[in-house]
């Protein structure tokens, strides 16, 4: 039997961000391939003393031992990674597993360690601490990775590279679909550049500098800059809605702290990273402007449904150069992928090859 791991949050709080959408995207996938669901429920824990927290932390373990003991040899487990209900002795859970010969796959949704280790704001014990949270990793059968630029940081930390399966992109699921919205929608390529996602000074400082020859379009949540003819700001929407409200010439895939190049803990963690915006744009039929240097570059260029850029300065330039036909080309591949993410196809494919050592 194949199972996956449903654990349901006590909060509310990824509502209009892309966290909770790619994970609750998974599991609807999960379902539509034939996997079992196994619930976790988690609980809030922020107010608890320290002793009581460390408590919690062996209370988690007991947990996901006693939902999963009917689990024998042979059977699957599938595992969103990291998971939400962190525990520094999750780690023997995995261990159990693997002793008992129960295959493990993880679904890998943020590479931790890469991306944070180096944040100075992040003291010792916090790094520790997401040091034993992924020690899973070592007991998994196999584990589903953003693109074969994270695989090959993953073969250089020390993975094997045949426990390694390529996702490319993640899916974005439009429940009730309506295309003719999607291409009745106003986007051509003289409008705003679309910039989606979790827009604060810390996350995305990049927003906040933004060149002054080229009009942009921002959704998304505690947007504190300036408004002005160049910026327009539309506010946050869920993200059922989300698709149908982007109106612009091109979705933006950058990040970090300048819009000169991507630097800084987030703009270099697009180097390896699958930004679920990406998925967002694609889904809703928007061509992409990506960093040159980020690792889906070459899967939007593969497919032909946007353009690259070393600097947001070059922007205006690029899409002047663009004639209006080679624009509603790559509008075109982009609905045509939007076909694929849309139906799950990337995770269902790679939970096939994981799972089965096949294609589909």
């Amino acid at each position: 039997m194949n199972y996956f791991i449903s654990e349901k949050r006590f909060d509310g709080i990824f509502s209009r961000t892309a966290g909770g959408k790619a994970r609750e995207d998974a599991e609807c996938i999960f379902k539509d391939y034939g996997l079992s669901s196994i619930t976790i429920e988690n609980q809030d824990r922020s107010n608890l003393s320290i002793l009581k927290k460390m408590w919690w932390h062996i209370k988690i373990l007991s947990c996901w031992k006693k939902k999963t003991e009917h689990l024998k040899a042979g059977d699957s487990l599938v595992v969103q990674f990291p998971v939400f209900e962190h525990s520094i002795f999750l780690f023997l859970f995995f261990r159990s597993l693997y002793k008992r010969d129960v295959k493990v796959v993880l679904l890998l949704h943020d590479l931790e360690s890469f991306r944070n280790i180096r944040r100075k704001d992040y003291s010792l014990i916090k790094r520790i601490k997401m040091w034993f949270e992924e020690l899973p990793v070592k007991y998994c059968h196999k584990m589903i990775v953003h693109n074969q630029s994270m695989k090959e940081v993953l073969i250089q930390k020390g993975i094997n590279a045949d426990k390694l399966v390529n996702l490319e992109i993640f899916d974005y699921l439009i429940p009730d679909f309506e295309e003719e919205r999607i291409r009745n929608r106003v986007n051509a390529r003289d409008m705003a550049v679309i910039i989606a996602g979790h827009l604060t000074s810390q996350k995305a400082k990049y927003v906040y500098d933004l060149p002054s020859n080229c009009r942009f379009a921002l959704y998304g949540p505690e947007y504190t800059g300036e408004v002005n003819d160049n910026i327009t700001y539309f506010g946050s929407f869920p993200p059922e809605e989300l698709p149908y409200k982007l109106e612009g010439s091109f979705g933006l895939v950058w990040d970090g702290i300048s819009a000169k190049t991507c630097e800084g803990v987030f703009g270099e963690y697009l180097r390896i990273n699958n930004p679920h915006k990406t998925s967002l744009y694609i889904a809703s039929g928007l061509p992409i402007i990506i960093w040159k240097e980020a690792a889906l570059c070459e899967f939007v260029e593969k497919n032909g449904c946007g353009i690259s850029v070393s600097s947001l300065y070059e922007i205006n330039e690029v899409i002047a150069s663009k004639t209006e036909e080679e624009y509603n080309v790559m509008k075109e591949n982009a609905m045509r992928t939007s076909q694929k993410l849309r139906a799950g196809y990337y995770l269902k494919s790679a939970l096939e090859r994981a799972l089965n050592g096949n294609e589909i």
